[in-house]
């Protein structure tokens, strides 16, 4: 909205007037926003990006509009047939279709590209978005008496998050999406919410005391970035992509690797055959070039399937370097048994969302347990046992 600013000041002993045309920005009682997030995933290398389609309606009122709310000095006029209905968006080139603004159930405005108010404060990054000039409706005329009531539907595609501004003095948002793993973030919780396994749905309920924006306020203080600092919505977390286990798999290599020695010194205990410590250090290797491979594999095809050819080679070699050491099939079966079995457990815990940690240190546990017991009867001060008292 426009309006020309008369101002008077001395200059020679000479009274002067000057007129200055400023703009305002003047927020909406009350906004509903209401959607649908439809979800999917898209894959590159290793990497899962969750993307969106929404369907969002907006609706709510302006109410009057009083100047001495934006300017305390005298004005001369107000251009009213300037005002436009501004709609800041981040990323516009993910609208599908065209919006409309729809006035007091009765009239139909096209919107325009960008926000019309020209560049602000923070750069060409706060203009994007569309306006519609409310004096394009014919027989519509927005003045300091008269508020309106607006709705729109709005179509686009997004990733990662959805978030949206408290703009009105009472903001309210629904969501509905088919995602199970929502993560909510901002300046406002969500008053309601429920997750499911195939989905949540969502509510907030913003008031004007809880944010930090006036009803209305000169452009030239700020612009629509203001409205950024107390953004809230959600954002879509895949808590168990490829590479969140890639990341869990490399934690977890510490116990991989000690259960592995583990069991290759429980099978030394019970051979005659001792092993070097430079065998040792080529089974370790062996161990860690697993985790190498595993990830160049997930750059070219899916984790799961990376994850058996590295499990699967890793076995292979291991335990047949350890059958060939002792000289023994036998234990290098049981070496193949030990190692399959701990990374079938290994994969299940990579894929839990809640108790990864938890089944990750009971195997620990269970490891550490047996190696404790089947190592029990080894005398490790290597001195001979006391011999008995002679009657």
């Amino acid at each position: 909205m426009s309006c020309g600013l008369k101002s008077q000041r001395s200059e020679n002993g000479q009274r002067v007037e000057r007129q200055e045309e400023r703009a305002a920005i003047v927020t909406p009682e009350v906004l509903d926003v209401a959607g649908q997030l439809d979800t999917q995933k898209l894959h590159r290398s290793i990497y899962d990006v969750p993307v969106y389609s929404a369907r969002l309606k907006l609706s709510g009122r302006f109410g009057a509009v009083h100047i001495a709310e934006v300017e305390s000095g005298p004005v001369e006029e107000v251009r009213w047939n300037d005002a436009k209905f501004v709609l800041p968006l981040s990323a516009v080139a993910g609208l599908k279709s065209a919006a409309v603004l729809r006035i007091d159930d009765a009239t139909n405005i096209a919107f325009a590209p960008s926000v019309g108010i020209g560049r602000t404060k923070c750069g060409a990054s706060c203009n994007s978005g569309i306006h519609a000039r409310l004096a394009a409706a014919p027989g519509f005329v927005y003045g300091p008496d008269k508020g309106f009531a607006f709705e729109m539907a709005l179509d686009f595609n997004g990733s990662l998050s959805l978030q949206v501004a408290p703009v009105a003095r009472e903001t309210r948002l629904s969501l509905k999406s088919d995602w199970p793993s929502p993560s909510f973030q901002g300046a406002f919780l969500p008053s309601e919410r429920e997750i499911r396994p195939n989905g949540f749905v969502a509510s907030w309920k913003v008031p004007q005391l809880a944010r930090s924006i006036p009803a209305a306020w000169l452009l030239s203080e700020a612009g629509p970035e203001r409205l950024s600092s107390d953004v809230f919505g959600v954002s879509l977390v895949d808590p168990v992509n490829s590479y969140v286990r890639l990341g869990r798999a490399v934690k977890y290599g510490i116990l991989l690797i000690a259960t592995a020695f583990m069991a290759v010194f429980c099978l030394e205990m019970l051979a005659v055959q001792r092993l070097h410590p430079v065998q040792y250090l080529l089974t370790g290797i062996a161990l860690i070039f697993f985790y190498i491979l595993l990830l160049s594999l997930s750059e070219h095809m899916g984790f799961d399937i990376a994850y058996g050819l590295g499990a699967s080679a890793m076995v292979l070699m291991v335990a047949s370097y350890v059958g060939g050491v002792m000289r023994s099939l036998r234990r290098g079966l049981v070496m193949a048994v030990v190692l399959s079995a701990l990374m079938v457990i290994l994969y299940f815990t990579l894929c839990l969302e809640d108790y990864a940690l938890l089944v990750g240190s009971l195997l620990g546990i269970v490891a550490l347990g047996v190696t404790m017991f089947a190592t029990l009867r080894v005398n490790w001060s290597g001195a001979a046992g006391a011999a008995p008292d002679q009657a």
